[in-house]
């Protein structure tokens, strides 16, 4: 009997010993093959919708929120694993962020936000592209990549540098534009973009690149 004490003594400690071993795992890690990727899929939305300047970054922190980081946007009020118990969350999808003078966020980023929560909301790394600078269409790609990291500061009711990147037209604008939309997106111009946010892969400027060369239809 005593016997079986100590080994059921022993497993529990053992499976005590793991479990802190798992509550005490680093937060970041890289996840290559991650659907969702915080780096990669959920900072560009915090960056270009929240983190501009007067908003949400580090100089302005209004309210008392900077959203330019995973830190700081998992402590401004994210329960991970329960977006509707995330008081960030429900300001999103309560409209009170961003402000009326900023453009929204799309119905697929604040579901992208809220299962990047349900799932735990990890600070994913080093996460698998899903570019292919093959496809370049302006609908399904270059518009998408202008909304992603650039209409919170470049929009028709928020164009800093007189640059808007919401609409076609603008986009194609600023292709000569400040040195050039290519220039920017390089962070070569003396305009880089995203401002205050990691330069865009190879890939996703090489589509802009292929949608310039090829004459930047409205496709």
């Amino acid at each position: 009997m005593n016997k079986l004490k100590r080994f059921g003594y022993l497993v529990l400690a053992t499976l005590l010993i793991i479990a802190a071993m798992q509550s005490c795992a680093h937060e970041v890690f890289s996840d290559p093959n991650g659907r969702i990727c915080f780096e990669r899929d959920i900072l560009p939305i915090f960056n270009s919708k929240c983190a501009s300047s007067g908003c949400h970054d580090a100089n302005s922190s209004a309210e008392g929120y900077v959203l330019d980081s995973y830190k700081h946007i998992i402590s401004s009020g994210i329960s991970k694993g329960h977006p509707s118990s995330s008081k960030l969350y429900n300001i999103i999808i309560d409209g009170e962020m961003p402000p009326r003078r900023s453009p929204k966020l799309t119905t697929d980023e604040v579901n992208l936000i809220r299962d990047w929560i349900a799932d735990g909301a990890k600070n994913g790394i080093n996460c698998a592209s899903v570019c292919d600078s093959s496809k370049f269409t302006f609908s399904a790609v270059i518009s998408p990549l202008m909304n992603k990291y650039c209409v919170g500061c470049h929009s028709s009711s928020n164009a800093s540098g007189n640059v808007d990147l919401s609409t076609y037209t603008g986009v194609k604008n600023s292709i000569t534009q400040n040195q050039g939309l290519l220039m920017s997106l390089n962070q070569n111009g003396y305009y880089p973009m995203p401002k205050g946010g990691n330069k865009l892969s190879a890939c996703e400027i090489n589509q802009v690149k292929n949608w310039i060369n090829a004459g930047a239809p409205n496709n």
